[in-house]
């Protein structure tokens, strides 16, 4: 009787478990089927899927040569970033393009055949499956990988990248600014769908980094036969990149959510928001609410909470170094009858205590420079010392000038003209209005006069292109070595080239054109510091100094990493118990 009791407990035991495990099966099963249709519905509600039909693209496993590391982390939640100013424009191939247009856009919506490699800092292949230089460097093939397409599901082919390349050097394009990087290119062909040579007529160092940091625009999309309709479109972006725009808030924001369609391995966070906070208290103000996620702070901003125990329990404070940080300078304007003469621009660096700057306004974050060049890197030339404060050597040189107070009022005059010029900054930064006083003191000891011209970002800009102003201060930033082609070459003066100040010396274009020609690195930095010598000596700019990145960031955002070239923010997730957006 007890063996049969036994024998019929187990065996409605394991009827039980039968049971249970079926429920667990089918709850499994079901949750599944859920996710399934909220991705469905998700593609629906985004067009994702008409777009496959249409185009007759199947969905397929993702291969395993991606360029992109497989991402780990929680999906799900947003990156609130604050832009300090609103781009002019989301159209890369457009003079009116800026630093700005970059974070917005570069590697997020567009990409390019080859990228950085952010630990190794060498560029490999992306879009491009592989590539090949002939023996003279005069001609690159550039394949295409058979995986890649635009958001729409549409195949990035050799068209799109002819397409590309054809746009950015048509005259008619404003974008004259770009075309200098392409000066050797001769022509562009095409050799099957997926294939494509470039060829030049004469060799430039750049040359590999120029065809690699291309990024492709989608014939379909962008196509045109006015150049001027191209010219108009600054907004509605469209590529191949792990985002899509969504939408432009002007004044406000700027929204990209994950394209779903991604041809590659897709980044973790749904959504990247582009807040625009112009002011610098209120750009705080709003990381500290929570707001915002991600914050390139003001040097005085992070000299204040670099060591604030309490402000980093909630936020990273990020200070590194990486090639390409900028470089701040005044630029003065040689079609003026102020700074056409190198005397006076020398002058006016005299007249600035840069060092004065550094330490009071900056905290000691920053760097006083010589020349355009990164200050770590080979290019710049150790010999050079920055020129010293010295009001007296200022008084000096504007004396020879021809520059003197002939009337008595305490301002010098020349041939009937005041010595009196509008110093030209973007609004919002407190860095920039304490310059404008400070460098307004310092003018009046040696008999000039400036007036500030403050101008909202996009008018500043487009002043700057235009190139209507005196004197101006601002920023540039570059890549791991750069050309000073685009900024001091005289022929990057017409057509809204980024030769704003207008400077002009042969013997400046000889060096330049030279060191572009020259592909050993050692003579070619030997080159790059009789530039900086030059420059040194002809002050088109008074370098002031340059400062490593500083970033402060939620800590709700896991692996973040400073490598070589800097943060990677596709690599980033949050811990779903952290997600603050849905």
């Amino acid at each position: 009787m007890n063996g049969r009791s036994g024998l019929f407990k187990f065996v409605i035991f394991v009827l039980l478990l039968v049971i249970v495990v079926t429920q667990v099966l089918s709850i499994i099963q079901s949750r599944r089927l859920y996710q399934r249709l909220d991705r469905v519905f998700e593609k629906l509600s985004s067009g994702q899927i008409g777009r496959r039909i249409t185009t007759g693209r199947a969905v397929t496993d993702k291969a395993d040569d991606l360029p992109m590391p497989e991402f780990s982390g929680d999906e799900g939640d947003w990156l609130v970033w604050c832009l300090r100013a609103e781009p002019r424009t989301l159209n890369m191939i457009s003079v009116d393009s800026d630093a700005y247009t970059n974070y917005v856009v570069v590697g997020s919506i567009f990409e390019r055949l080859l990228e950085y490699d952010y630990d190794e800092a060498v560029m490999k292949p992306w879009l491009a499956k592989s590539y090949e230089i002939s023996d003279d460097g005069l001609e690159m093939v550039v394949k295409l990988r058979d995986d890649i397409h635009f958001s729409d599901g549409v195949p990035i082919t050799a068209d799109d990248v002819i397409f590309t390349f054809e746009t950015t050097m048509n005259p008619m394009v404003d974008a004259s600014d770009i075309r200098g990087f392409y000066k050797n290119f001769k022509q562009v062909n095409k050799i099957d769908e997926r294939t494509i040579k470039f060829v030049f007529d004469e060799m430039y160092w750049k040359t590999f980094e120029v065809v690699g940091l291309f990024e492709v625009f989608p014939k379909h999309i962008y196509g045109f036969e006015d150049a001027a309709e191209f010219n108009t479109r600054r907004s509605n972006p469209v590529g191949s990149g792990p985002y899509v725009f969504e939408k432009w808030d002007v004044g406000q924001q700027i929204v990209l959510k994950r394209n779903e369609n991604y041809w590659g391995h897709k980044p973790r966070l749904k959504k990247i928001v582009y807040r625009i906070i112009i002011n610098d208290l209120a750009a705080l103000q709003s990381l500290r609410a929570k707001e915002i996620d991600h914050l390139i702070p003001t040097p005085e901003q992070f000299y204040e909470f670099q060591n604030d125990e309490l402000f980093q329990k909630d936020f990273y404070c990020l200070k590194y170094w990486v090639p390409g940080v900028p470089f701040y300078f005044i630029g003065w304007n040689q079609n003026t009858p102020f700074f056409k003469d190198k005397l006076v621009r020398l002058a006016m660096t005299h007249m600035i205590d840069r060092q004065r700057i550094v330490e009071l306004l900056l905290r000691g974050n920053a760097e006083v420079v010589s020349g355009p060049f990164y200050l770590y890197g080979r290019q710049s030339n150790p010999e050079i010392e920055p020129w010293p404060y010295d009001l007296e050597k200022a008084k000096e040189l504007l004396t020879a000038a021809g520059w003197v107070d002939s009337d008595a009022d305490g301002i010098r005059d020349k041939n009937g003209v005041t010595f009196s010029f509008k110093f030209s900054y973007s609004t919002g930064s407190t860095f920039y209005e304490q310059l404008a006083k400070l460098l307004k003191d310092e003018a009046a000891k040696i008999g000039v006069e400036i007036l500030a011209d403050p101008y909202e970002w996009s008018i500043f800009v487009e002043r700057m292109n235009d190139k209507k102003f005196e004197a101006a201060v601002m920023g540039f930033g570059g890549t791991i070595e750069s050309d000073p082609y685009q900024t001091f070459h005289s022929s990057q003066i017409q057509d809204r080239g980024n030769n704003f100040v207008s400077f002009s010396n042969p013997q400046a274009d000889e060096l330049i054109d030279k060191a572009r020609r020259t592909m050993d690195k050692d003579e070619r930095y030997a080159l790059y510091h009789k530039i900086h010598a030059f420059l040194h000596e002809e002050q088109p700019y008074t370098f002031l100094f340059t400062r490593p990145a500083f970033r402060f960031i939620d800590r709700r955002f896991q692996n973040m990493n400073v490598h070589k070239l800097g943060l990677y923010e596709f690599e980033w997730y949050v811990p779903r118990d952290k997600q603050r957006y849905h």
